[in-house]
């Protein structure tokens, strides 16, 4: 297997604080130490850092991620967006000379929708022209919105995280019911640019620790059917992924995967997104 790229890990600075693994330690960890060592272990060349500082515990995630970069030669961050206030191109331009590689955003209910379809143009321009990444978490109806900025600028690289955040199941779904609950994510594989994360499968199954997860393998399948493999990416989901899960599992999990050949795995674990970041 070729070297690994993960699409989509956190790094903050004492570690993540949601209900994690990492916060039952009841101390202080230093994750980039700790993603570093796993990096060395499984052959990743590169990780895309998902920012976040949408909470009064993170709000300096921005300038801790412009010291990783300057420290890890795998560290590939993209600065969280608050679609209600987006930063000007020129601190776009200083954002992309302190290392970072795109944005992400976190577009939940009809606030921050009607925030994002309000975002200017020249940010969206601006983001095309540097060929930046656009990492994004959402579910639901609120994919609907990125028809409306993709339908102006289709060449953003969109980067759909967790597969869309389907329904969590305990049984899979047939075919039909996959593709019916994915609806509004598979639509949006008519924009070329647009990709999809193979992450966070703890999330999309009933019990979270069923490793391998086949209940989710039916939303695997109806994104191949839509996107191919071409357009789907490893993501950890590191370290909120280390309550459920080993962090070799997280890649693992394609090798149980029938459908998916050796060259589909490679192009996935890796090759994909290597092509991203070269590009």
């Amino acid at each position: 297997m070729p070297n690994r790229a993960d699409a989509h890990i956190h790094l903050f600075e004492g570690g993540y604080q949601g209900n994690s693994f990492i916060k039952r330690l009841a101390m202080p960890i230093d994750e980039a130490v700790c993603y570093d060592s796993l990096a060395a272990d499984h052959g990743v060349e590169a990780a895309l850092i998902v920012g976040y500082s949408g909470a009064p515990w993170c709000v300096d995630n921005h300038d801790y991620l412009v010291q990783m970069a300057a420290q890890y030669d795998w560290v590939r961050p993209a600065t969280y967006v608050d679609p209600t206030s987006p930063p000007s191109t020129s601190d776009l331009q200083r954002f992309k000379t302190q290392g970072f590689v795109g944005v992400t955003f976190y577009i939940s209910g009809p606030e921050l929708v009607a925030a994002l379809q309000s975002i200017p143009d020249e940010f969206w321009a601006w983001i095309v022209d540097n060929r930046w990444l656009v990492s994004v978490n959402s579910q639901g109806e609120d994919w609907k919105a990125w028809h409306d900025v993709l339908s102006c600028h289709g060449d953003l690289r969109v980067l759909i995280s967790h597969l869309g955040l389907p329904p969590k199941m305990a049984d899979a779904p047939t075919a039909n019911a996959a593709r019916a609950s994915m609806g509004n994510v598979l639509a949006l594989a008519e924009h070329p640019q647009v990709r999809v994360k193979l992450s966070g499968f703890y999330a999309l199954t009933d019990p979270q620790h069923d490793y391998p997860h086949r209940a989710a393998w039916p939303y695997v399948e109806a994104l191949i059917a839509s996107y191919g493999t071409d357009r789907l990416l490893w993501a950890s989901d590191f370290s909120p992924c280390l309550d459920d899960l080993s962090f070799p599992q997280t890649f693992g999990i394609f090798a149980h995967m029938p459908f998916l050949s050796d060259a589909d795995r490679a192009k996935i674990e890796g090759g994909n997104l290597l092509a991203l970041l070269g590009d």
